[in-house]
């Protein structure tokens, strides 16, 4: 277990990679939500399905850099702090991600299924939905990956790799989240026992190195996209490990730029999970409003370059929103309420909770 010594401090090319991660997050659901509306912009499917190989791998890696102490931490701890407020804010949002899908279903004419709606958020605990399955699998991972602690890294490894290399090759479960679980357990795991390597990928300084690095990625995208070829057994499996290595030289050459849209990035990846909450109702909202006919002619004409528009937008009004919620009871949208604090201190769980924004998430 020599990988779970004490958390690295912050570097800065992490966070302008989660940066990337959750902006290309963001992408890839404001493309759907505008096909959604009506607008004619296909190709930026394809588009996204290009980025999928670097989007999640990259935001599991990363995410499982700051997990080691965790597993050395006791288990009240690991609730108090983490699991906690993933669940709280995966149940919460559910609620708003419900009521927001349903607008989202009238605008793609679908119907008004308050029933299914009700139903899903039932049993949203074990079948996630909407983009929070990612919180959902985060408080998964760390609870499993503390649990295996005592086991050989290379066979955690191993066994989460071949599962990764059949999830990723066309298997599809029944549910986002258990399929998601099954893709990226492995890279999340990467990110805690291989922190070494990817902290020296990270601090890699050669500009050719790091050039070369997002050519090989961006080559081998275009040809397993281009030709068809994601469902070939392992081949994207390989693709998003090149990813992530792109997606590093990406970050660090960002990190090394002085541009303010550079330096806007690690000042996102500090602050994603309120991104990550927020992001899609707003693009759903947008997008409802946008489909309207008194607004669709007049957007269509930009339809090509609305998605990293409305991308943007969405981050923007996702931070504004948590910064006005944090002066108020709002706040508790973003951290568990004092009736779930203080029911763990009576309980002997004093460890204070970490809000967002003074964690990696």
């Amino acid at each position: 277990m020599s990988a779970t010594r004490p958390a690295i401090e912050r570097i800065g090319w992490v966070d302008t990679g989660r940066g990337i991660a959750i902006l290309l997050v963001a992408l890839f659901h404001s493309a759907n939500w505008l096909l959604g509306a009506g607008f004619d912009i296909p190709y930026w499917r394809e588009i996204n399905d290009a980025l999928s190989s670097m989007r999640m791998p990259l935001f599991f890696v990363l995410s499982g850099l700051f997990a080691p102490k965790w597993l050395l931490k006791p288990w009240r701890d690991l609730w108090t702090v983490k699991v906690r407020l993933y669940l709280w804010v995966f149940l919460l949002w559910e609620v708003v991600g419900s009521i927001v899908f349903l607008l989202g279903q009238t605008m793609k004419g679908e119907g008004f299924g308050l029933r299914q709606a009700v139903l899903g958020l039932v049993v949203s605990p074990v079948l996630p939905r909407f983009e929070l399955w990612f919180i959902w699998a985060l408080s998964i991972f760390f609870v499993a990956a503390k649990l295996s602690r005592r086991v050989d890294p290379r066979l955690q490894l191993a066994i989460s790799g071949a599962v990764s290399v059949v999830a990723l090759s066309g298997l599809e479960t029944a549910n986002v989240g258990w399929s998601g679980s099954l893709k990226y357990y492995f890279f999340f795991l990467a990110g805690i026992y291989l922190r070494t390597w990817i902290i020296r990928v990270g601090e890699v300084d050669n500009r050719l190195l790091i050039g070369a690095a997002m050519l090989v990625w961006m080559a081998v995208t275009a040809t397993v996209t281009l030709l068809g070829l994601r469902d070939v057994f392992g081949l994207y499996f390989l693709n998003c490990l090149v990813g992530v290595v792109g997606g590093i030289a990406f970050s660090r050459t960002l990190r090394g730029a002085h541009w303010f849209g550079a330096v806007w990035f690690g000042a996102v990846g500090r602050i994603t999970l309120p991104i990550y909450l927020a992001h899609t109702p707003i693009v759903i909202l947008i997008s409802f409003v946008l489909s309207l006919p008194i607004f669709f002619a007049a957007v269509a004409v930009i339809a090509p370059v609305l998605p990293p528009i409305l991308a943007l937008t969405a981050v923007l009004l996702a931070l504004a929103l948590h910064r006005f919620a944090s002066r108020s009871v709002l706040r508790y949208a973003y951290e568990p309420p004092p009736f779930v604090t203080e029911f763990d201190q009576r309980r002997g769980r004093s460890v204070r909770p970490v809000r967002p924004g003074e964690e990696p998430t």
